[in-house]
């Protein structure tokens, strides 16, 4: 009884594991968000703002609303407005994905508003960039890893799983013990 007991817990505690590995496995880029590759930068520097594939339907004309503090002078793929906000309409790759590439005005500062809305899909894609006055010094952060790709591990913390190893091989030193202990009564 012990051992059929022992058995189903080995393979529940296997399963709980596994889930997450299944989960990870599935593409999820379908209305995904663009993200600029710097989350701060500097007035009259440049930003560009990344869409993955499959973020947008292929070949989707994109609306793009930019907004912000002293929007007169903002380019957005070459375009210049006089306007506190810029609308753009834009196609999206045949992949799904879209790259913009946004010039500040030097005089820019504060908290900058992109927004795309796909024509067809109807997602929206909202992203935000921090702008720092020319004469301040700013230090531009990366939020991606080292290489540069994201993270996309397993939602379970590392400590759960070796928790969960260490309570498999103490269970399975449990029984080795076990055994030994009815082995030496028996003889």
């Amino acid at each position: 009884m012990f051992k059929k007991i022992l058995a189903a817990v080995a393979v529940t505690a296997g399963l709980l594991l596994a889930a997450p590995a299944a989960a990870n496995a599935v593409n999820y880029t379908d209305g995904a968000q663009c993200k600029f590759d710097v989350s701060v930068a500097e007035a009259g520097g440049t930003a560009t703002l990344i869409c993955i594939p499959g973020t947008w339907s292929p070949g989707e004309a994109i609306n793009w609303t930019v907004s912000g503090q002293d929007g007169a002078g903002f380019k957005l793929a070459s375009l210049r407005t006089a306007d506190t906000s810029l609308t753009f309409t834009k196609h999206a790759n045949a992949d799904g994905s879209d790259v913009l590439t946004v010039t500040l005005p030097a005089s820019a500062s504060g908290t900058y508003s992109v927004v795309g809305l796909g024509q067809s899909s109807g997602h929206e894609c909202p992203a935000s960039l921090t702008v720092l006055p020319a004469d301040q010094a700013s230090t531009v952060l990366d939020p991606g890893s080292s290489d540069g790709l994201a993270h996309t591990g397993s939602v379970v913390a590392s400590w759960a799983a070796w928790m969960g190893g260490s309570l498999v091989v103490l269970g399975l030193i449990a029984l080795a013990i076990v055994g030994w202990v009815r082995k030496v009564k028996a003889s």
